[in-house]
């Protein structure tokens, strides 16, 4: 072990097989629920990772993982046991890099470089079986946690981590596995079908968790209708649906907001149908408070139009009322202004209607904190306000 840290790591145990009481101490504490992370510093210049202390040795939280999924793999694996520690890790610890790599490499280690080749080019990945290697006898414990780390990639990591999810699910096909397949019709199986599934006779909604996607149908459009759709959204997001995902919106009506430059699209649609029933505004802001995440999008909204979920509602709502202002302004300081520029369009619609109150002059401070190229209308209006 490097004299100039004290923790330990997984490359410990494995050199030393005495140091698995150490170890094993930390794995029950996590399994009993009296484990507690906390960090730990070599020395004063070297940065603090999470770890778990027992008997007076701290053991990295990532390391703890490795060695709980390694020894398991030894004993014959086993999913509930590798569901449920590692569900408790990741409660205990997010899905922090000291969870999710972990995770990651042991789909690497377990399925994919055992069995497959990139026989893609350097920036298009094309895993197929490598020739001659058998692997029919792959339990199927081992694809079901598979899918498991892919659907907590969807669930609890960024946005850009469905890149890394459907990478998983793609290793776990190649291997001959139909559990990608179901997954994509019909879900996880976590979320119970009366929150993923509505049907009458003029609304279908339906949402797979597993691949973190919406599709909505309505038929005929009605305040009764449209109280139905939110409400489903809104109780998805309470129970732990992905942060990111795409909605399909398709209904008679196509109202778009009256800002330009808005892309127009689906959930573009469903919102601005939906606020012409003003019954339905506190629905409204409702869905768009539990939707608004830092770091998340609709991901069916091409790059140059991408947007943070909730975008369409806030748009919706601020543009109606400055009674909204309170939403608008927590919106634009959690919005990803270096990748998005959809405020832009909203804040110079805003000016436009309202002009330069004391409100305004707040929303342009917050644009101007966070976008990289604010409208040069609204900045020639600004300018022309100022004097």
């Amino acid at each position: 072990m490097a004299n100039k840290r004290e923790y330990l790591i997984f490359e410990d145990w494995q050199n030393d097989r005495s140091l698995s009481p150490v170890f094993d101490a930390c794995v029950e504490a996590v399994l009993n629920g009296t484990a507690r992370i906390s960090k730990t510093r070599a020395r004063q210049d070297y940065p603090q990772h999470p770890c778990f202390r027992t008997e007076g040795r701290e053991v990295l939280v990532d390391a703890l993982l490795d060695y709980y999924l390694y020894r398991l793999g030894l004993d014959g694996f086993d999913y509930e046991k590798a569901h449920e520690f590692s569900e408790r890790m990741r409660r205990l610890g997010g899905f922090s890099f000291e969870v999710r790599y972990p995770l990651s490499q042991w789909v690497e280690r377990s399925l994919r470089d055992p069995y497959l080749y990139n026989a893609g080019e350097r920036w298009h990945s094309n895993w197929v079986l490598k020739p001659d290697v058998a692997h029919d006898f792959i339990p199927e414990d081992m694809f079901r946690f598979a899918c498991y780390v892919a659907i907590c990639h969807l669930k609890y990591g960024a946005s850009y981590e469905s890149v890394t999810a459907n990478e998983i699910f793609g290793f776990v096909a190649a291997l001959g596995s139909k559990l990608p397949a179901q997954l994509k019709k019909n879900g996880s199986g976590t979320l119970p079908k009366e929150i993923t599934e509505y049907t009458d006779a003029a609304l279908s909604c339906k949402a797979n968790d597993a691949f973190a996607s919406i599709r909505i149908t309505l038929k005929e459009e009605s305040e009764e209708m449209y109280a139905r759709v939110l409400d489903f959204l809104c109780a998805l997001l309470e129970a732990e649906f992905p942060r990111s995902y795409s909605i399909e919106f398709r209904a008679p009506s196509k109202n778009v907001l009256p800002i330009k430059g808005l892309p127009k699209c689906g959930v573009h649609h469903l919102f601005a149908n939906a606020f012409e029933y003003p019954a339905l505004h506190e629905r409204i802001e409702r869905y768009a408070r539990q939707a608004m995440r830092e770091d998340e999008w609709y991901t069916n909204l091409e790059a140059e139009k991408c947007a943070m979920p909730g975008t369409f509602a806030v748009f919706a709502l601020g543009l109606s009322d400055e009674k909204y202002h309170a939403l608008v302004c927590d919106y634009l300081q959690i919005c990803d202004g270096e990748h998005q520029g959809l405020q832009g369009n909203f804040v110079l619609a805003y000016i436009e209607k309202y002009g330069f109150t004391e409100c305004g002059l707040e929303l342009y401070r917050l644009l101007e904190e966070n976008i990289q190229w604010p409208p040069k209308k609204l900045v020639a209006l600004y300018k022309k306000f100022v004097g």
